[in-house]
């Protein structure tokens, strides 16, 4: 980005009801982000301090292997307009980068905008959370910002490096059921879509480390649930951190010091997590992987 003429030009666009509808924004948060960008492009420390963030992305966009977070963000902007909302701007700001990067890979304009409608999703993620406006999971936007995120259906997919070679990790947003059929459907997807459009990045299985593949979990569930299904499909590798802090946050979109007497238990699954918890035991993060082989379409 050259300079500040071509930000605040950027930034003006980005305040388009179309352009926020694209990148995932819901009616309340596209309000909030367009004061947001009329606030910034009148103040020119605020200016000043997008510029160094987009800048810093930039550099990130198609670094697949990136080993430093873009989001060094200034003391400064911590909690202008809300948590996390500098940084927001920012990726505004480069979203058509990243869209060229898309392109150059091949990637088609329906995948491309769906990617990067998780930022809106992350703005309405952090409302149900917190009641505010804002981002609070901005380090984790810039996988998805660094052109390395890929919505595919019901899941989400980036490339990462282990120590066995490149393998297709797997994220779970909150969309809609987890039905086995949907995750058949974005496993084969997946398959299809890295194959053709990162095939310097060979990869034999995918990966997922969550508090989903927790085993605990089939021990309250039912056995055709479809978070049991999912996690049976998984070939479980090791227990990987607490889990408590997760399973709070994914099924009751709490953070923190959460006063659990609060919290429903209206579903099997709300009532398992808290039970479990208040009785004094705790919920684990897994990881494991599954062979992506069963997904690829077979060409005679």
């Amino acid at each position: 980005m050259t300079g500040g003429a071509e930000l605040a030009a950027r930034l003006s666009a980005a305040a388009d009801d179309g352009a926020l509808a694209a990148l995932g924004f819901r009616n309340d948060d596209r309000d909030d982000v367009k004061l947001a960008l009329a606030a910034a492009l009148a103040d020119r420390e605020r200016m000043a301090e997008i510029q160094l963030l987009a800048d810093r992305l930039r550099v990130a966009i198609g670094r697949i292997d990136r080993e430093t977070d873009a989001f060094d963000v200034p003391a400064a902007a911590s909690d202008w307009r809300g948590v996390g909302v500098t940084p927001m701007l920012a990726l505004l700001a480069v979203a058509d980068d990243v869209r060229a990067f898309h392109r150059s890979r091949g990637v088609p304009p329906e995948i491309s905008n769906r990617s990067l409608s998780d930022l809106g999703q992350q703005a309405w993620v952090h409302r149900r959370t917190y009641g505010t406006f804002g981002v609070h999971t901005y380090a984790w936007l810039v996988t998805a910002f660094s052109g390395n995120l890929y919505w595919l259906g019901r899941l989400q997919f980036n490339l990462v490096h282990r120590s066995d070679g490149w393998v297709l990790s797997t994220h779970i947003p909150e969309s809609g059921p987890l039905t086995p059929e949907a995750v058949d459907d974005s496993f084969r997807e997946a398959s299809a879509f890295f194959a053709a459009h990162f095939p310097d990045y060979p990869t034999e299985l995918f990966h997922c480390g969550s508090w989903l593949l927790d085993p605990q979990l089939a021990q309250v569930l039912k056995p055709d649930s479809n978070m049991v299904r999912f996690q049976q499909r998984w070939n479980l590798e090791e227990e990987v951190g607490p889990g408590d802090a997760d399973a709070i946050f994914f099924v009751f979109r709490r953070r923190g010091d959460v006063d659990r007497s609060t919290l429903p238990r209206d579903t099997t699954l709300q009532r398992a997590i808290l039970d479990k918890i208040d009785a004094g035991g705790h919920w684990a993060l897994w990881s494991g992987t599954t062979p992506q082989a069963p997904f690829r379409a077979v060409h005679a």
